[in-house]
């Protein structure tokens, strides 16, 4: 359950950073340089592709896909707040849009936040899980150790 959801957060995450990065590159935020359409869907095709290869990689049953998408996620993350400094600092649009758009930001970051906390959530059933498995393989040892006496 928690690892369905994990993935359906990551495809959420990575919707927003798009989202983001298309706002971004908007005549909207008036950044004051053009930015070219082609630039735009490579870096949203790169995106995708740094989403998606640790995504099936987890889905395969590899746990260290959620440690690569983490690393992913944290790096966008940081992209995105350097969006809030960029609007602030160098965007000609009104005080409402770049608060807008800066508030836009900091929820998505928020958001990726909450996937983390859900990879630490997992990541901590999957220990007490592997726990808990150990801790029966060394019980049932001590009882065939017992029964050879």
């Amino acid at each position: 359950m928690l690892k369905q959801r994990l993935m359906t957060l990551s495809i959420v995450s990575w919707v927003l950073f798009s989202a983001m990065n298309l706002l971004m590159s908007s005549k909207l935020v008036a950044l004051g340089h053009p930015l070219q359409m082609s630039a735009i869907i490579r870096s949203i095709i790169i995106s995708l592709v740094l989403y998606a290869l640790p995504m099936i990689w987890g889905a395969l049953g590899h746990n260290s896909g959620y440690y690569l998408l983490a690393m992913v996620i944290v790096i966008y993350s940081f992209g995105l707040f350097n969006g809030i400094v960029t609007v602030m600092s160098t965007s000609h649009a009104v005080l409402g849009i770049k608060l807008g758009v800066s508030i836009a930001n900091l929820l998505v970051i928020v958001f990726n936040g909450y996937w983390m906390v859900l990879a630490l959530r997992y990541r901590h059933l999957l220990d007490d899980k592997r726990d808990k498995d150990k801790l029966e393989e060394i019980k049932q040892m001590q009882k065939k150790v017992k029964q050879n006496k």
